[in-house]
């Protein structure tokens, strides 16, 4: 499986998509700086899960499918390996970078922190950035058959939506029902906002921790799902030997 994964990442080492994992958190924080000052982690983490999170996993979700749509799947199909594994390779790829790129930002934010002032201590940061990856996974495979099925543009956008609409129903105590939900919901505690910015109130309910690990086990079970029917359905319809 690491060859696998250390392929699909060859794949697109010279793509826009790639840099993505270091320069989104980059242009996050300048961005968070320059517009906040001193309360540059408040705006960076918010517009982080809020906004640039989704983007990204959408575009590299795309990307990496829309490099084999490009040449017809000639590339895997004429490898010795069930198909069903290289479509893991390719989610399991996605997730590295998902993971560093979460790393990255935490590491950025907690430098910010240090030379601005520490808004989040680095312990929250850190905890509220691995919960993002947690709770994301389950998107992987849905954004990436759904590229396979559409085209690159409509499953960025279709992804974005769905992420930016959850938001709506973060606060709600009925958010389990809407996995799109959890992320923004989960990192109140740590981040300390609502999903619009603002800072929470203390003794507020959002700040609860009770809510985390049901929420981050129902997004697994759901990645885990979700990872093995795609990954049956990617053996379906054009992916075909000759």
């Amino acid at each position: 499986m690491f060859h696998l994964i250390h392929s699909e990442l060859l794949k697109v080492r010279h793509t826009f998509a790639l840099k993505l994992f270091v320069a989104a958190p980059i242009v996050t924080l300048s961005l968070g700086y320059i517009l906040s000052g001193k309360f540059v982690q408040l705006t960076a983490y918010n517009w982080w899960y809020i906004l640039i999170l989704p983007i990204m996993i959408a575009i590299w979700c795309a990307s990496f499918i829309s490099c084999e749509k490009r040449t017809q799947y000639q590339n895997i199909l004429c490898f010795s390996v069930d198909m069903k594994k290289i479509w893991i390779g390719k989610l399991f790829a996605v997730a590295v970078l998902l993971l560093l790129t979460n790393f990255v930002m935490w590491g950025g934010c907690t430098l910010f922190g240090v030379f601005t002032m520490m808004n989040i201590d680095p312990l929250n940061g850190f905890l509220g950035c691995m919960l993002l990856f947690l709770v994301y996974v389950w998107q992987l495979p849905l954004i990436m058959l759904l590229a396979k099925k559409t085209n690159y543009l409509t499953a960025v956008l279709i992804s974005f939506s769905c992420n930016i609409l959850s938001t709506i129903g973060a606060e709600s105590d009925l958010f389990y029902l809407n996995p799109f939900a959890i992320p923004a919901r989960i990192v109140c505690p740590f981040f300390k906002m609502h999903p619009n910015g603002i800072p929470i109130e203390n003794g507020s309910f959002l700040l609860n921790t009770g809510t985390i690990v049901p929420a981050v086990l129902l997004s697994l079970i759901l990645a885990v799902l979700c990872f093995l029917l795609t990954a049956w359905l990617f053996t379906k319809g054009d992916i075909t030997h000759d």
